[in-house]
C-alpha cells in the first residue's frame, strides 16, 4: 500500500562489550491517505520521532542513519536542536575546500567555497590514510585504513567531517559526520540509530 516504515533504536554496549540496538519507537507512514494537508517529508517525520525521544531522555543525541538521511535539511534540523548526525555518504559525493582568506580584501562578494573536490579522488591518496584495528563487533585481527577530512558540503552549507574507511574485505565506504570534535561524541551524546524501508 506504499507504506514507508521508520524505526529508531538506542545503541547500547553491554558489560562484556556486546553491542545491540534496542528498539525505542517505530512508525508506518503514508499507506491510505485521506488528506493531502500533511506536507511533511520522511526527513521531517524522523526528526519528530527523534525529538520526542530527546525530550524523554533529556540528552543531546547522535543519530546514526543510512545514506537516505544525508541531506542538508536533516543536518540543519538536527543541529538546530543541538543534536548530531553520522550517516553514510554517496561515493560520488563532492565537497569543497575551505576558502583561503586572502592577505588583502578584494572587491566584491567574498567566496563561500574553495576548490571543488571529489571524495573518490581523496580515497586514492594512500599516503593520507591511517591504520587502526576494526571496532566492528566480532571482528578480530582486522585492520582498517581510514582518512578523516573536514570539507564544506554545499547541501548543508557548512563544514562537515568526511571519513573514508577502507575495509580489507568489505571495500571502501564514505561516512559523513556533523560534529567536527568527534572524540567528545562518545561521552556527551546518546546514540540513536534510524532506518527506513518502503
Amino acid at each position: 500500500m506504499g507504506h514507508s516504515f521508520q524505526a529508531v533504536s538506542l545503541l547500547v554496549q553491554g558489560p562484556a562489550g556486546n553491542v545491540a540496538a534496542v528498539p525505542l519507537v517505530s512508525r508506518i507512514h503514508e499507506g491510505l491517505i485521506w488528506s493531502n494537508r500533511d506536507m511533511r517529508t520522511l526527513l521531517d517525520k524522523l526528526a519528530s520521532l527523534l525529538f520526542s525521544l530527546a525530550g524523554i531522555v533529556d540528552r543531546k543525541l547522535l543519530l546514526v542513519a543510512d545514506a537516505y538521511y544525508a541531506s542538508g535539511k536533516m543536518i540543519t534540523t538536527l543541529l538546530g536542536q543541538g543534536h548530531q548526525l553520522v550517516t553514510r555518504a554517496k561515493s560520488n559525493a563532492v565537497a569543497y575546500w575551505p576558502v583561503q582568506v586572502p592577505a588583502r580584501r578584494r572587491r566584491g562578494r567574498p567566496r563561500l567555497y574553495g576548490e571543488k573536490v571529489k571524495l573518490k579522488d581523496l580515497a586514492r591518496d594512500e599516503s593520507q590514510f591511517i591504520s587502526a584495528p576494526s571496532p566492528v563487533y566480532g571482528e578480530e585481527n582486522v585492520t582498517l585504513r581510514y582518512r578523516a577530512i573536514d570539507l564544506l558540503w554545499r547541501p548543508a552549507g557548512r563544514l562537515v567531517r568526511f571519513v573514508i574507511v577502507r575495509h580489507p574485505l568489505r571495500g571502501t565506504i564514505f561516512l559523513l559526520a556533523t560534529d567536527l570534535t568527534w572524540n567528545r561524541l562518545r561521552s556527551s551524546c546518546s546514540m540513536a540509530t534510524a532506518s527506513k524501508s518502503s
